[in-house]
């Protein structure tokens, strides 16, 4: 009995973490510098033009990490009620000074959940999957309910927000003060704008990117207005046609941006994407 008394029972092993959470760290830049409301970013596009952050919002979803034997592993969104749901997560990069006019709060960072491992990459989609991007913004949940980021719904959600005030170089003239960025969806079908349309539209443009070393804990993904408007004059807009680029097929403003955002424009494929790069 007394032998038994000083026998101790052995704790019981402790189970090693099935997941690990992770955390994907975004910046804005205009050619390197870091992009802020209330300064004016000079040299900019195919005529050395000038601008100001009115609006800079974008939606991404879909990320994987992926291993380092290129595996992909789906990385799960942690819903917080106002940047993310478990699908799709809303970047905001202005603060409502200056000229910018959204809202105060930044939020740069996604953040999820991963099996446990040893990531080197990372892969994910600019847009809001078609399955929750034809609704009616008043009624749904965030971060997809802002008018502000959004179309009627037949067409979706502006999967980029981007807006700016524009100048001329010394010398030149412009015939526009302002360019936007709004990728989407195009080509939805016929009906009303305010139904969803039976079938994936013809063009998703949900740009993909793909880094494939990407360390989650070091490096930062830069989205870089500069380099994306690299081909384009933003002072100049396409004839019988918005603002900038809204992502017709018939907008002309679009066709060096789709270009530089790695995306297919009336059928002939990108060179490469120059918008996002691993810092």
């Amino acid at each position: 009995m007394a032998a038994m008394a000083l026998t101790t029972l052995a704790a019981p092993a402790l189970a090693a973490p099935k997941s690990q959470s992770v955390e994907i760290r975004f910046a804005a830049a205009v050619n390197g510098a870091p992009l802020t409301c209330g300064q004016r970013y000079t040299g900019i596009g195919s005529t050395g033009a000038s601008l100001e952050l009115q609006d800079f919002r974008i939606y991404v979803s879909n990320f994987r990490l992926l291993t380092k034997d290129g595996k992909e592993v789906p990385m799960a969104l942690t819903p917080d009620g106002v940047w993310q749901d478990d699908k799709v997560a809303l970047l905001d990069f202005e603060n409502a000074t200056g000229n910018c006019n959204g809202n105060a709060p930044l939020n740069t960072t996604i953040k999820g959940t991963a099996p446990k491992g040893d990531y080197s990459g990372v892969v994910f989609d600019i847009g809001v999957p078609f399955e929750i991007n034809h609704q009616d913004p008043t009624l749904a949940p965030a971060p997809l309910n802002l008018s502000a980021t959004a179309w009627p719904w037949r067409v979706g959600y502006k999967f980029t927000t981007i807006d700016l005030e524009t100048a001329p170089a010394a010398g030149k003239t412009a015939s526009a003060s302002g360019f936007s960025i709004h990728l989407g969806s195009t080509a939805c079908g016929e009906g009303s704008w305010v139904t969803p349309p039976k079938m994936a539209c013809s063009n998703p443009n949900r740009p993909e990117y793909r880094f494939t070393a990407f360390n989650p804990k070091t490096n930062t993904l830069v989205m870089d207005l500069g380099a994306v408007l690299a081909t384009t004059d933003i002072t100049t807009n396409a004839p019988q046609s918005p603002s900038g680029c809204m992502s017709s097929e018939e907008d002309n403003d679009c066709v060096g941006l789709f270009d530089r955002l790695g995306l297919t424009f009336r059928g002939k494929p990108s060179q490469g994407q120059a918008f996002i790069t691993v810092k």
